[in-house]
């Protein structure tokens, strides 16, 4: 079986090439590992780089999604002599769109990988009488999501439709030693940290979290805001109780992670942010830190579990003073939760390969929706 993995390179705010960040780089990777004659072809909207380079077994190239050279590529795929009977799309509906075509000019399977609600982006222009992702929803041979709630909206079809968690890579995100990463980072041993790391688009909740610890600190409570990311022009982090890090590189985000007492995920609730399912909320579970969180979508349909056991530990979206008396519990009572099982990538990718028949071979073109 061979399969063309076809992936935004840059999303999230991280390099999936260059940080290996992410389901569009674990599971080709994963894949690719236990045999499965994989390639992945990265489409950067950003800059005008071309790579080509292997990671083992993998075949990786990256080109600019405009322009010659993401044509050539195309060419280059419909026209190869080791032809994919899979190709799975991820990233966005532009990227889909190019993908499916590709794929119905193969005659492979279409496999898209809806790991956001893609018509929400701001990039999504929808035209008069046409829906693009709706289109891509129908055409598609399977259909992958990371969030429950989101393929419950879209409405499930067996046989047809999967969950595909965003995993964590726990050789990076686990329990490490406090002290020791403050001292790598020159942080003071004595510090109270509260601790957010990732986007800050409003529905993200982070105003709600500065305003919560602005409020904690004026009633006397000893804690400090540890906040990385890239943040809005309007964000004031200039502020007592903040220590702002910069958008922190992927490969410091554990250690950064490791020097919080607490770690936060104080999403409020919108489309979006309903229909997603973050990395970041694994990642902080995998850390072992208390987990101050809200009561969204986006934390409970995907961690039930970990919903029930924290309860009352966890604030009403986009309630302040509700998110402080959170705070004020977990820095008492420091109530840690488990992580759901398999969801390290090497697992992830084990169950999906078997769900999609990649160990075995089809011939070209079966099962694909016209």
């Amino acid at each position: 079986m061979n399969v063309l993995f076809v992936g935004k390179r840059f999303y999230t705010n991280r390099d999936a090439l260059r940080e290996q960040f992410g389901r569009i780089y674990q599971l080709p990777v994963h894949w690719a590992r236990s045999g499965v004659r994989t390639k992945l072809w990265l489409l950067d909207y950003h800059t005008r780089e071309i790579h080509r380079l292997r990671d083992g077994d993998l075949e990786i190239v990256s080109t600019p999604l405009l322009g010659w050279a993401g044509l050539r590529q195309w060419g280059i795929e419909a026209l190869a002599s080791q032809k994919p009977q899979v190709v799975v799309a991820s990233g966005d509906c532009y990227i889909g769109l190019m993908a499916y075509r590709l794929a119905r000019r193969l005659r492979a399977r279409f496999v898209f990988d809806v790991y956001d609600k893609y018509d929400e982006f701001a990039g999504y222009q929808r035209l008069p009488g046409f829906d693009l992702f709706d289109y891509l929803l129908r055409r598609s041979d399977n259909r992958l999501f990371a969030s429950q709630s989101l393929m419950e909206r879209v409405g499930y079809q067996v046989g047809r439709d999967l969950i595909v968690p965003n995993g964590v890579d726990l050789r990076r995100f686990c329990p490490l030693d406090m002290q020791e990463s403050r001292r790598m980072h020159g942080f003071p041993e004595e510090a109270i940290y509260i601790g957010y790391f990732g986007s800050m688009e409003q529905d993200r909740g982070v105003d709600d979290l500065v305003a919560a610890v602005r409020g904690l600190r004026s009633e006397g409570v000893d804690i400090e805001l540890l906040l990385g990311g890239k943040p809005r022009p309007d964000m004031d982090l200039q502020q007592p109780g903040i220590r702002y890090v910069g958008n922190v590189p992927f490969e410091q985000v554990p250690t950064m992670l490791a020097c919080c007492n607490l770690l936060s995920v104080p999403y409020r609730r919108s489309a979006i942010m309903d229909a997603g399912a973050s990395n970041k909320i694994a990642e902080a579970i995998a850390c072992g830190r208390p987990l101050v969180a809200t009561r969204t979508p986006n934390f409970m349909d995907n961690f039930p579990l970990q919903a029930a056991q924290l309860g009352p530990l966890l604030a009403e979206p986009g309630d302040i003073v509700d998110l402080q008396r959170v705070i004020r519990e977990q820095v008492a009572r420091r109530i840690t939760v488990g992580l759901p099982e398999g969801m390290d990538w090497p697992a992830i990718a084990t169950t999906l390969a078997v769900d999609l028949s990649l160990g075995q071979s089809r011939l070209s073109g079966e099962g694909v929706r016209q």
